[in-house]
Formats: structure tokens, sequence, C-alpha cells
């Protein structure tokens, strides 16, 4: 597949199948996204392969956070779905910066950590896996601080990464035309 193919077919994946995928193509995919362009070379990036018992854990906040955005209390079905989404995929990488010296290092930063994410998504496409960068929620809760041995003071957490096979691929969802986006001085 080429590159520009590449781009056109990636999708973020919602629904995964519990089948493995080798942790070396995982690895080979964040080996790859430290190539992203890095203002000052900061090498920010902290990357927490959850391994089964954590991943448990944030299953059950994941749980509760959605439990406390509802006026009613979440059925089985609910729950289930809600707990699937972070046990069912192969992988789950939760993705971090550390923290720099001021406000405008984070923000380069962050910026580093979405190239990273499309590296690592874009490479996991290649090879036929599917990914989903989750930026909220039990992600980037306090407790995922706890549960993941991280330090607030030190680290920023900024979402988690799923890796899987997808039971659903979405379809292509049409774009904007570039000249809505696009000035020339």
């Amino acid at each position: 597949m080429d590159f520009r193919e590449l781009v056109l077919t990636r999708r973020t994946v919602h629904n995964y199948h519990s089948d493995p995928v080798p942790d070396s193509l995982v690895e080979e995919s964040m080996r790859l996204s430290l190539w992203a362009p890095n203002h000052r070379l900061t090498f920010p990036w902290v990357y927490t392969v959850v391994g089964a018992e954590a991943r448990a854990k944030l299953a059950d906040l994941a749980v509760e956070l959605k439990s406390r955005r509802g006026a009613e209390k979440m059925s089985e079905a609910r729950v289930k779905a809600v707990r699937d989404s972070v046990l069912m995929p192969s992988h789950l990488i939760s993705l971090a910066i550390k923290r720099g010296k001021d406000e405008n290092q984070l923000h380069e930063d962050y910026a580093t950590l979405a190239c990273s994410v499309q590296i690592m998504s874009m490479y996991l496409c290649q090879h036929g896996v599917a990914s989903k960068w989750s930026t909220g929620g039990f992600g980037v809760d306090d407790k995922t601080y706890g549960i993941l041995g991280l330090n607030p003071a030190e680290v920023s957490l900024e979402g988690v990464l799923l890796v899987g096979r997808a039971q659903v691929t979405p379809d292509r969802t049409e774009r904007p035309d570039l000249s809505q986006f696009l000035r020339r001085v």
C-alpha cells in the first residue's frame, strides 16, 4: 500500500476482537514513533503498556466514570460494553508526556506526542491492525496516575492508545475540500 492509500485507509476503530497482536509489532510502532518531529529534542514520551491487572482496574474506573455521567443506573449490557472497550483490544498503551519547564514546552511536547501517535497508527494500519487514541475519561483521570504508578508532578497523562483487530472498520468519512482551509498571501 502506498502512503497516500495508507492515509486514506486508516480509521479510528471503537470495537475490537480479543485476537492478540504481536508485541513485536506494537513495540516497533512505538520505536518508529520516536522519529516524530520533536522541537528541542525534549524526548517527552512516556508510554506505559498496561498489563491485565492494571487494565482490569482501568475498566472498573471507566465504568465508574460513565456511571457518574448518567442520571440512571447503567444496564448490565452497558457496563459490559464499557468494560469491553478497555479489556478487548489486544494492547492498551497509556500516553503521557514529561512535564516541561513551561506552558509553551508542554504545548510543543503535546504536538510531538500527536505526531508520534499518528506514526504508530499508520504503521499498525499498514500491518492490518487498528487503533484509537482516546484522550479523555479513564485515560486521564486522577486515579489513573496511581493505577499506573505515575507521578502527576512529573508527567501529564494525555490518553490511551487502543490497539487490536477491528470488529468493524468504520466507513470513510469524506473530508472538506482543501480550498476551505487554505489561504495564500
